[in-house]
């Protein structure tokens, strides 16, 4: 299903070729954002577009066809890809961060997913919603998933429920599964991320080998099968060493495209009565330098994490609350810069076809992940700083 177009692009390329990549793509997905809101999934020009650039093989291991890059370019990805459109940001950071899910899992479910080459695409609903019962080599999956994005244009779905060992304890697994043994329910109506396409996922009775599931405690702790196969650091980065960068990769996109819209409205207007350019407005200079200002704090502060991450460096629990304050942190920077666009971008920018409306919900629809929650991700910071008990109804530590 995913495989490339006639004429991709099929050569091995480094991160800045891409980049250039993904950047090309802007005229397309821009022209394609408000049909892709009003049919509320990405339409399969973009779909085509982002296959045919080889985007989905950012991070699949080199001896499956892939680029073997890291995380930063998964985000720069992410960035150029939501400049452009929020909803494809968003999706694409996923395909393009997945692989990485797929290269924790063991040797053999890695196999397949690529055995017909790297461009597959994956998608996921990791809420542990899903019933398992354990039969011979593996389990039996049912339930209802939610929150899918880009789920009709994948080929394969990560999806999570609670598996109850031996000692009667639960612990939250994903189960890979072809996107042909699932039902797709078309139920996404929501204010952001309109053209996501983040739909339901419906399995009954799917029977997923063993060698297709993967503890998500192991994934915490960087110590998951595929990580006897993957080299990379990328592949035993503990979660909460990177978690997140993949929902504010496209956000920071997504405010620089909302700054870029901001400034051509500036300088294309005129005050209605007044009649001064609003480019040469004082408080119109300063919204856009301090929300400029306050992206570009939000990068650096995603470049820094993923750094660590890809060195192999960030494997403490210090730095895991560290990290996690910090990318949530940097999506408070985000909506605010936002925010504060819109509150000054005049009542044109409310139109449908205003890409600085548009901007403005995609990224208020991503603060509202749980990933990016700042408060819980402040509790803990502050607790471990503090020499207190991090909180232990936190799932993610």
């Amino acid at each position: 299903m995913s495989g490339a177009p006639q004429g991709a692009v099929q050569s091995r390329p480094g991160p800045a070729e891409v980049v250039e990549r993904a950047r090309s793509l802007f005229p397309l997905l821009r022209e394609q954002a408000r049909r892709a809101d009003d049919e509320r999934h990405l339409t399969q020009e973009m779909v085509d577009a982002y296959a045919t650039a080889g985007l989905a093989r950012v991070v699949v291991p080199e001896r499956f066809g892939g680029y073997g890059l890291g995380f930063g370019s998964v985000a720069d990805v992410a960035i150029e890809l939501g400049r452009a459109s929020g909803s494809m940001g968003w999706v694409g950071s996923f395909w393009g961060d997945h692989p990485q899910w797929i290269g924790l899992f063991p040797e053999q479910a890695q196999a397949e997913v690529w055995c017909d080459g790297s461009d597959a695409r994956v998608a996921t609903s990791f809420a542990p919603v899903g019933k398992v019962e354990a039969v011979d080599g593996g389990f039996r999956l049912s339930g209802d998933w939610p929150w899918a994005s880009g789920v009709g244009h994948s080929d394969w779905v990560m999806l999570g429920a609670l598996v109850a060992g031996s000692d009667g304890a639960v612990a939250n697994h994903l189960f890979l599964v072809p996107r042909s043994e699932v039902t797709v329910v078309d139920t996404w109506y929501n204010a952001g991320l309109r053209g996501s396409g983040s739909d339901n996922v419906v399995a009954e009775d799917v029977l997923v080998p063993d060698h297709r599931t993967l503890s998500m405690v192991d994934v915490r702790e960087g110590v998951a099968p595929g990580a006897e196969v993957n080299d990379s650091p990328l592949f035993r980065a503990p979660l909460m060493t990177h978690a997140g960068y993949a929902m504010l990769a496209p956000a920071i996109g997504i405010a620089r495209g909302v700054l870029e819209a901001w400034a051509e409205t500036a300088r294309s207007k005129a005050h209605s009565y007044t009649r001064q350019q609003l480019a040469a407005s004082l408080p119109m200079q300063l919204r856009l330098a301090e929300s400029a200002a306050l992206v570009d704090s939000a990068e650096l502060l995603l470049r820094r994490c993923l750094e660590a991450a890809e060195r192999g460096e960030a494997t403490t629990l210090e730095h895991r609350v560290h990290h996690r304050r910090d990318l949530s942190f940097a999506m408070t920077l985000v909506t605010r810069a936002v925010d504060d666009l819109m509150q000054m971008a005049g009542a044109g920018a409310l139109r449908d076809e205003s890409p600085i409306q548009r901007g403005w919900r995609d990224v208020r629809a991503i603060a509202c992940h749980v990933m990016l929650n700042f408060n819980a991700a402040a509790e803990n910071y502050g607790r471990h700083a503090l020499g207190v008990e991090l909180n232990p109804l936190d799932p993610f530590f």
